[in-house]
Parts: structure tokens; C-alpha cells; sequence
């Protein structure tokens, strides 16, 4: 949404890197692609993966009794492939990043957390403790969520440019993102923590519309975590991180303050005309 609104050299992005995992043999980061495909306008209609992409390659391995719930279109493969030889010959994560995005023409900075890896682990009720994959494609984020370990992180250093960017910025900007398993990832790595609490504004844009997520087991896992899956929830989920509270109605009784606009961004259209109105309400 930010990015129709905010000049490109203006923009960076820091992504999580907590469900990156190894897929058939390949480095795969799902939020990382997820990101620069949107960027790109190239992103798949359900949301992953690429475009009019075809799974040739998915067809030939389920041919060969190879589990391939984890569907990687050809398009998609031959992206992961890149990033898994570059990671082999000692590359870092950052570096890679930034050869994807230029070659999508983005003018934005992507970065990822960190160069190391940081995996998200998903302890459950149900299966014990699974790894982010498992939990969310293989089990279809059914277990119920009991906790979570952010594997290596208190010792992870952010990438190259990350604290930079935060400390720079006018505005952090939290995305309506699933807390726990997409931001708190981050959070986790100490000095990127250190550097949002230390920053002036920090708005978050809450994931519940219309008192629900607009998809995935945001509300579910928050309540299992014990945080009440709401706007107020959001911000207890931050922990004295946040400013500010972008709610689509009902502004709870919290200590940030807290902006009532729509926040539904399900269609370019939608997305263009929330970027537009953030970004005219910060300059």
C-alpha cells in the first residue's frame, strides 16, 4: 500500500525470515518473495507465488512420490534455485535480496532481518513442537499454537542496513501482519527491538477488519497465546512498542493513540487508496 504512495528512494522494508526453510533441497523465503512480487505486480492471486506461474516441475516430482504440499511453481523454482547456489558460494541473504529486487526493477530497499538464520519454531497442543513450514503449510495452521521459539535469534545481527533504516525513518510502520508469527520473528533479534523502541513513531496497522482477520489464524493464535485477538490485543502484543493504532472502527481504550480509516487493502485499488491517505497523513 506505502509503496503507491511513498517515492520508492524513500521506502525501505524489513522482512521477516522466520519461515524460510529448506524446500526440496532449495533456501526458500516466503516472505521475502511474497514482498517483491507485490512489489513487482507479479504476485500470484492466492496471494504466494508468481503470476500466471505453471507447476511443471510440482507435477513431475508428485510423479515421482515426492510430498509436494509445499507447491513451488516453475517460475517460483527457478527463483529459490538462484538463492540456494548464491547461499552455497557464501553469499548473504541481504546481498541476494538486493540482486532479486533490482532485477524486478524495485526501487525500494528489501531487506531481510538478518544474514543469519533466525527459524520460527511452533510448539503445539496437538504435534509438539514443529518447525514454521510443518505448522502452517504441511498441517494447514490447524495445531493450536502454545508457544513459540525464535531459534538463534539473541544472537542474530540484523542485516546490513536494517538499524539504519529504523533509525532514519519519520514513521516505522508495522504491517497488518500476523503478530506473533510474522512480526514478533523480528522483534526477537535484540537489536532491532532496541532500535523501534528507540524510534518516535511507530504505527502499527491492526490485522483485524471488521473484528476478524482478513485471512490466515491470526485470531486463533493470539488467543492461544493468551492475548485477546483484537485491536487491543495488537497492541499488548507489541509490548510498549507502538505510537500509534490504525483500527478500521471501534478505537480501543489503549495507551497509543489511536487513527479510525479503512484498513482493508484486499485489491490494488484498495491498497493504493490506504497508502495515499497514511501517506498524506505523515507529511
Amino acid at each position: 500500500a506505502l509503496a503507491s504512495a511513498i517515492a520508492p528512494e524513500n521506502l525501505s522494508v524489513v522482512v521477516n525470515i522466520g519461515d524460510d526453510e529448506s524446500i526440496y533441497g532449495l533456501a526458500v523465503s516466503p516472505d521475502l518473495d511474497s514482498v517483491m512480487y507485490t512489489l513487482a505486480g507479479v504476485e500470484g492471486s492466492a496471494g504466494w507465488g508468481r503470476k500466471n506461474d505453471t507447476f511443471t516441475a510440482m507435477e513431475s516430482l508428485a510423479g515421482l512420490g515426492v510430498d509436494t504440499t509445499f507447491r513451488l511453481g516453475d517460475l517460483d523454482l527457478g527463483l529459490n534455485l538462484m538463492r540456494t547456489q548464491r547461499l552455497a558460494a557464501g553469499e548473504p541473504l541481504s546481498s541476494i535480496t538486493g540482486h532479486i529486487a533490482k532485477s524486478f526493477e524495485i526501487g525500494s530497499t528489501i531487506l531481510p532481518a538478518s544474514d543469519d538464520r533466525v527459524p520460527t519454531r511452533v510448539q503445539t497442543a496437538e504435534l509438539g513442537e514443529l518447525s514454521f513450514q510443518e505448522y502452517f503449510v504441511l498441517n494447514g495452521a490447524m495445531p493450536t499454537v502454545t508457544g513459540l521459539r525464535f531459534e538463534q535469534a539473541a544472537d542474530a545481527k540484523p542485516a546490513p542496513g536494517v538499524i539504519e533504516a529504523i533509525d532514519r525513518a519519520e514513521v516505522v510502520v508495522i504491517a497488518p501482519s500476523n503478530p506473533p508469527l510474522s512480526i514478533w520473528p523480528m522483534l526477537a533479534i535484540p537489536p532491532i527491538r532496541e532500535a523501534i523502541a528507540a524510534a518516535e513513531t511507530v504505527v502499527a496497522i491492526s490485522p483485524f477488519v471488521g473484528g476478524k482477520p482478513v485471512k490466515g489464524p491470526t485470531d486463533r493464535v493470539m488467543a492461544s497465546l493468551g492475548y485477546d485477538p483484537s485491536h487491543a490485543g495488537v497492541v499488548a502484543g507489541y509490548d510498549g512498542l507502538l505510537s500509534h493504532l490504525v483500527v478500521d472502527r471501534d478505537p480501543p481504550d489503549v495507551d497509543v493513540k489511536c487513527i479510525v480509516h479503512d484498513t482493508m487493502m484486499n485489491t490494488p485499488e484498495l491498497a493504493a487508496s490506504f497508502g495515499a491517505w497514511f501517506g498524506d497523513l505523515w507529511t
